[in-house]
């Protein structure tokens, strides 16, 4: 029993210590994540502040500049000046007023933009705390949370420590509640049987007949409570005077040495009498025998069952073992299937997404198609139209040719439209010429008509 409570203490440290192996290793990535994150932010508050450092400069040097130039205005202003009172005389004496003002004016500049200046410096300075505050109550933050981190890791720790605890408990409890049972059946047993046990001092204890029909066979002994009894009160007095520890000792092991004696004499004297008296005292000793084997056989079939118990529980604890190592693995499995299906998700509406922009565009292709082909229709149209018109102006210019009757009809044309035409130009040539461009302002109406 204490072995497979060993085996079972064992195999639960194993199954802690890696837990806490995984654990450990999530709190070491978590800290090092951290520290690169303070890291990181410390490069950062180092590069702001030389930015600032930078910028302060900077702003220095132009006040600087603006104070220098504001301080040599007047003075140039005053050479200008006095060079021009000097060129005029006394009759300027307007113009030193006038530059009196304006050095006043200056000099309510100067103050108010040193002023100014001065706000804006102590605004940044603040500005500068309220912002080096603001990081260090950051930092303070982060402190925070990796120290609620270690506490929470620490009260797993601690819960789980306590559900080992509890099953530990659980488990001795279960065995205190079998061997108290056992016990008690057994107690049971020698009752129901009239027997007592009696301990030797080797530890080992003999179950003897309480009392017989011709006499008690052991008469004189004293049975277990009596022995446990005077054992409490030898250990009380033992307490009391830690002196005297020895001597009862020794006065407890001459009183076991004469019971024994005694024992062993009752024994004997019943092997040396009578025949009846043996016939009589062989039959509680046979009952006796039967009990204690009756009793033996039990308590090998309880140790059997506890056994075999035991082995069940060791055999559901792993089997218990591999189910809690199933679970984990299906649930690293159900999550990675998870983070599969959002995946697909999103790589299904983005398919869908592209497959509407070109069902989209393929409407927009088909409508350009059957416009072109619409305005191709109508090309065609007035192709056919033209080669009809030029056809029946080959056949008038045949006519003309061919009849003098038409070409007297012609020239009479040609002597309505005179007035249109100079007199040199009135001709055939020019006829025909009047014809191709009307033609071709047929033509170009018609294009036009077509784009429109």
């Amino acid at each position: 029993m204490t072995s497979t409570n060993a085996g079972r203490k064992r195999m639960n440290a194993k199954t802690y210590t890696a837990d806490d192996q995984a654990l450990g290793q999530i709190a070491r990535e978590a800290e090092a994540k951290l520290a690169a994150k303070r890291a990181a932010r410390n490069e950062a508050r180092e590069i702001r502040m030389r930015e600032l450092e930078k910028q302060q400069k900077e702003n220095e040097e132009k006040q600087d500049r603006i104070y220098e130039l504001t301080n040599d205005i007047p003075k140039t202003s005053m050479r200008q000046f006095g060079g021009g009172s000097s060129r005029r005389g006394s009759e300027d004496s307007t113009t030193d007023e006038g530059s009196r003002e304006m050095r006043s004016q200056l000099a309510e500049l100067d103050e108010k933009y040193k002023k100014a200046m001065m706000g804006t410096a102590q605004l940044h300075n603040e500005k500068q705390s309220l912002v080096y505050e603001v990081e260090l109550l950051k930092d303070q933050l982060e402190e925070r949370e990796e120290e609620v981190i270690e506490c929470q890791r620490e009260f797993r720790d601690k819960c789980k420590e306590l559900e080992s605890k509890k099953r530990s408990y659980r488990d001795l409890e279960t065995e205190f509640k079998n061997l108290k049972m056992q016990v008690e059946q057994r107690d049971k047993l020698i009752e129901e049987n009239g027997l007592a046990i009696v301990i030797s001092d080797e530890g080992e204890w003999t179950l003897v007949k309480a009392a017989a029909p011709n006499g008690p066979l052991t008469a004189g002994l004293p049975t277990m409570g009596m022995v446990n009894s005077r054992l409490a009160s030898e250990a009380d007095t033992s307490l009391e005077a830690p002196a005297s520890v020895l001597e009862e000792n020794q006065h407890l092991k001459a009183e076991l040495k004469k019971l024994t004696d005694q024992l062993e004499e009752e024994r004997s004297k019943k092997k040396n009498s009578e025949d009846n008296q043996i016939f009589q005292a062989n039959g509680p000793e046979m009952q006796l025998y039967e009990i204690q084997r009756e009793a033996s056989k039990q308590i090998h079939e309880y140790k059997l069952k506890l056994q075999k118990a035991e082995q069940d529980i060791a055999t559901l604890e792993g089997s218990v073992n591999r189910l809690d190592s199933q679970v984990k693995r299906y649930r690293a499995e159900a999550e990675d299937s998870e983070k599969l299906e959002d995946e697909l998700k999103q790589e299904k509406r983005k398919l869908m997404r592209e497959l509407r922009e070109a069902q989209s565009q393929i409407e927009e292709l088909r409508n350009h198609n059957s416009h072109l082909q619409k305005r191709l229709e109508k090309m065609k149209q007035s192709r056919s139209a033209l080669v009809k018109q030029s056809m029946i102006h080959m056949r008038t210019w045949h006519l003309l040719h061919s009849f003098p009757f038409f070409q007297l009809h012609f020239f009479l044309f040609l002597s309505y439209i005179k007035p249109f035409f100079p007199p040199h130009r009135l001709s055939v040539r020019s006829f025909l010429w009047f014809l191709y461009k009307t033609n071709e302002q047929k033509k170009w109406d018609q294009c036009s008509a077509l784009k429109h």
